[in-house]
């Protein structure tokens, strides 16, 4: 096994849109707002802080306690609360389902919707005494179980099992003696829903107790909200954002919630959805409220939906567009989830063009928290598209079979149209090379089918952007054409599949290229920017999604068998660093260095919301000890590698007068 071996002396030193999203208190010495509202950004792609898509989101969710002579109009303060459990197993204390279903908008087939970001929240009040621990021992039918606010238990519809979900240590908020003992969590579970899809989602063992929790009573429920993508929608611009108000009642305070960052559509109805999840608003408590600002006149538009009221917005009302849940509870005692659209005639509230608007909310009289909300705008987004295919492997024209063995190379072409309805100014084509190939010199060449030619229209390498270098098509501007499917340029290009034993002899994967691209540019009428907007493969010609755009990636699997048998024989496929203790710090680069650019390095895979990512600026552990750690290439597609880092103390030897000694053990020292 290859080693790293240092010692103690030596020395160690896709949209960008931006939304300005911050909590506006009014003029009190002491907010009530514990966590500040941000946008949740996806792990997957944490520049995304709005997402521009055909698509739409989603809210499901379900309480896990209520009450024990329920009442549709009795509160759960002051009465006897108990676990919901519908799941039939015995392991579990609480559970509740819900479905989750997506819209067929426009003849969409939900089947074919595509999930781009997934997030579980779930919420409640556990102690009714001095504090409330985030860990903490329920005993009912003489079975002990240990609860954490932190943790719950996810079953989707392809399950047969529970999985554990974990909140981060900041996600979100846990008060163990103050506001109510209230907590809100968060972890987000994108790979878990698009695993399992649409269909009857169950969470159980959320942290909650049963029976009288006083004035404020016991409460307790979980959300989950899903962006997602479907070709026959409209256009939407989607801001989901997350945090922890404590809305203290009987009070006069106001709370707002500035957002920008969208853009509503050029014409035409603008319609706007609202998201949003809460905790323990009482029905019979009024006085609590939900605002928008009117663009018309700046005033606010007080808002409801079916299930509530303008002067009783939190009522513990679960108001998902009618998708199953069970149970089925009209009174879900302090838990609101609510998905409506919000009134906007002649387009008073959100004006056509409009980019920001405002939110407020506050209390009279109940006391609540809000932990999560959402907002859908119908958009206009310019639309170039650029649609890439496998042209030739090793000069042979490509068939079905997309394998490749290492040092063959590969041709690709990437064909620009323009869809929308305006021209697009600075155009810009950017292919990402996979880790696993490097550039042919000289093999790029772009056609330009429109007259007169634009400027620049150059085609450059740049080997210092991403893992293996950047190709770029500075086009300039983009026309519109007479019919939306001409082809206005086309850019051919080869790569060649590498010949490095270390990324091919991969235990943990098979090791493939992925063609990753993207185009970029801004409406010449709008000033609306298109920012790395994926490539499409085509479209689907077969099957229930006939039609639809085919938006994976191009992967090609790389057949290294035999070269790996012939070339790689003594290549380790774990790098093993050692280090001296006592030591101030791992250095992170020295590490970085031996993988691809961009690789990620994490403490354990799959990466979920509980992963902790070690960079130049939160390096690695300096804890005496062996440790084993993943180290993630930029569009992996699946594969890591596994490391580790040893810690060992350092002996005290005795040594002659005036001689030196270093090592990190004995036996290294001659």
């Amino acid at each position: 096994m290859k080693t790293k071996n240092y010692s103690k002396d030596t020395s160690f030193s896709g949209k960008n849109i931006i939304i300005i999203f911050f909590l506006l208190i009014s003029i009190v010495m002491h907010s009530q707002v514990r966590v500040n509202f941000t946008p949740r950004k996806p792990i997957a792609s944490p520049s995304t802080s709005i997402y521009n898509i055909k698509g739409d989101f989603t809210l499901i969710g379900n309480t896990n306690l209520t009450l024990n002579n329920y009442d549709v109009n009795e509160p759960n303060s002051n009465n006897n609360m108990i676990y919901v459990d519908i799941d039939g197993d015995s392991n579990t204390f609480n559970s509740s389902s819900a479905n989750l279903t997506f819209s067929t908008e426009n003849g969409a087939i939900p089947e074919c919707s595509k999930v781009v970001f997934a997030g579980l929240y779930w919420t409640g009040r556990s102690s009714d005494g001095s504090n409330s621990p985030d860990i903490f021992n329920v005993t009912k039918n003489s079975v002990t179980k240990t609860f954490n606010k932190r943790k719950v238990k996810l079953k989707g519809p392809t399950s047969s099992s529970y999985t554990e979900i974990t909140a981060n240590t900041n996600d979100i908020y846990y008060p163990q003696n103050s506001d109510g003992f209230m907590y809100s969590a968060f972890a987000e579970i994108t790979e878990y829903v698009k695993a399992n899809g649409i269909g009857k989602y169950t969470v159980a063992d959320i942290a909650l107790v049963e029976g009288n929790g006083g004035s404020t009573g016991y409460y307790g429920g979980w959300g989950i909200i899903v962006v997602y993508e479907n070709s026959k929608m409209k256009w939407r611009d989607i801001t989901v954002f997350d945090g922890h108000a404590y809305v203290q009642g009987n009070s006069t305070l106001s709370h707002q919630i500035p957002i920008s960052g969208f853009n509503a559509v050029q014409t035409g109805q603008v319609n706007v959805k609202l998201g949003l999840m809460a905790g323990e608003g009482d029905r019979s408590i009024s006085g609590d409220y939900f605002n928008i600002q009117r663009s018309s006149d700046n005033n606010w538009q007080a808002l409801n939906h079916t299930g509530n009221s303008t002067n009783n917005f939190f009522n513990s009302s679960i108001q998902t567009g009618g998708n199953t849940r069970n149970p089925n509870l009209v009174n879900n005692t302090g838990l609101d989830i609510s998905m409506f659209n919000i009134p906007n005639p002649s387009n008073s509230v959100i004006a056509n063009n409009q980019t920001s608007t405002t939110l407020r909310y506050g209390s009279t009289q109940d006391t609540y928290v809000i932990f999560m909300a959402a907002m859908a705008v119908d958009a206009y987004i310019p639309d170039p598209e650029g649609v890439m295919s496998l042209v030739t492997i090793n000069g042979v024209p490509a068939t079905s079979t997309t394998t490749v063995t290492p040092g063959q190379e590969i041709e690709y072409s990437i064909k620009i149209l323009n869809e929308g309805t305006e021209n697009i100014n600075n155009a810009q084509i950017k292919i990402q090379l996979p880790y696993t190939a490097t550039f042919v010199n000289g093999s790029q060449n772009g056609v330009i089918n429109f007259s007169p030619l634009p400027t620049p229209n150059n085609i450059y390498f740049n080997p210092n952007d991403g893992p293996s270098g950047t190709l770029i098509w500075d086009i300039g501007t983009l026309p519109v054409p007479a019919t939306p499917t001409t082809v206005l340029g086309e850019l051919k290009y080869k790569i060649k599949i590498t010949e490095d034993c270390f990324l091919l002899k991969n235990p943990n994967c098979v090791p493939s290229a992925s063609l990753f691209g993207y185009i970029n540019g801004i409406g010449a009428i709008t000033g609306i920017q298109i920012i790395n907007k994926p490539f499409i493969q085509g479209y689907v010609t077969s099957g229930l999604c006939i039609g639809d755009p085919i938006l994976n990636p191009i992967t090609t699997m790389i057949d290294a068998t035999n070269f790996i048998n012939q070339n790689c024989q003594n290549t380790i496929t774990e790098l093993v660093f050692n280090y001296c203790s006592p030591i101030s710090q791992v250095p992170f680069n020295s590490i970085a260095s031996n993988y691809p650019i961009g690789t990620q390095f994490y403490n354990s895979y799959p990466v979920n919301g509980s992963t902790i990512e070690y960079t130049n600026s939160n390096p690695f552990p300096n804890t005496l000890g062996s440790f084993n750690y993943y180290a993630v290439p930029p569009n992996a597609n699946g594969c890591y590698y596994t490391l580790k880092i040893n810690i060992v103390g350092s002996p005290t030897i005795t040594a002659p007068q005036a001689v030196n000694i270093v090592g990190c053990s004995t036996n290294a020292i001659t």
